[in-house]
């Protein structure tokens, strides 16, 4: 029995889920702008790319989203990059760490903006596994133990026409820390391209799991 739940629903009444989202809203609603800063810039580091030119809390805003918005493809001019603390929250992000790796995964999409991706809807699902990736090789680089809890967030939620299943993106992810630390084990200088070989390998390897997939959400 979980006896800790079973005291906070009597005590409380609510649930441990609950009551832990609620601490990671409380955690990432306390972060100061320079903290947040921080996990922007530093994201954007990691892909040799400058910072974006704005950068929106959209917490507080109903319909807000964490997500990458640009209006000129291959420029970052007029990159805009939004967050959404409770949203995030409720996918397990509770850390300083947790919320740089989900901007780092925004920061993919500015840095492949100019990459077309395969797959309906114009390749949607491939563009997002692929920053999966990506966010998991910083982990890997860096030994950011907080990526478990990114994976454990995303793995079980459902997908969309915009998102792959969560059990995807879990593998994508786990696969680009992987990829990582066999990288790092060199001692050589790495590359966006080279990370990039590795990630479309990796999906051709998934093809099979992403196309089962997509006949869910894809008259295909």
């Amino acid at each position: 029995m979980n006896y800790r739940g079973t005291f906070l629903k009597n005590l409380l009444g609510i649930s441990m889920e609950t009551f832990l989202t609620n601490a990671r809203k409380s955690y990432l609603s306390s972060l100061s702008n320079n903290q947040i800063l921080y996990a922007i810039n530093s994201a954007c580091e990691y892909f040799h790319i400058p910072s974006p030119v704005l950068i929106r809390d959209l917490t507080n805003q109903e319909g807000g989203y964490t997500m990458f918005v640009n209006y000129e493809p291959k420029s970052y001019g007029d990159d805009v990059i939004c967050y959404n603390m409770h949203e995030l929250a409720n996918l397990n992000v509770g850390t300083l760490d947790a919320f740089s790796l989900i901007m780092t995964h925004e920061a993919a999409h500015r840095a492949l903006q100019g990459v077309r991706f395969e797959g309906p809807n114009n390749g949607c699902w491939q563009s997002e596994l692929a920053a999966d990736f990506l966010m998991g090789t910083r982990a890997g680089f860096f030994d950011i133990k907080s990526i478990g809890n990114v994976i454990e967030g995303l793995r079980n939620t459902r997908g969309s026409n915009d998102h792959p299943k969560g059990w995807l993106r879990a593998n994508f992810i786990r696969h680009g820390v992987e990829v990582a630390l066999q990288l790092k084990k060199t001692g050589q200088p790495v590359y966006l391209d080279r990370l990039m070989a590795e990630y479309h390998a990796y999906y051709q390897a998934m093809l099979p799991y992403v196309k089962a997939d997509e006949k869910e959400f894809f008259n295909i």
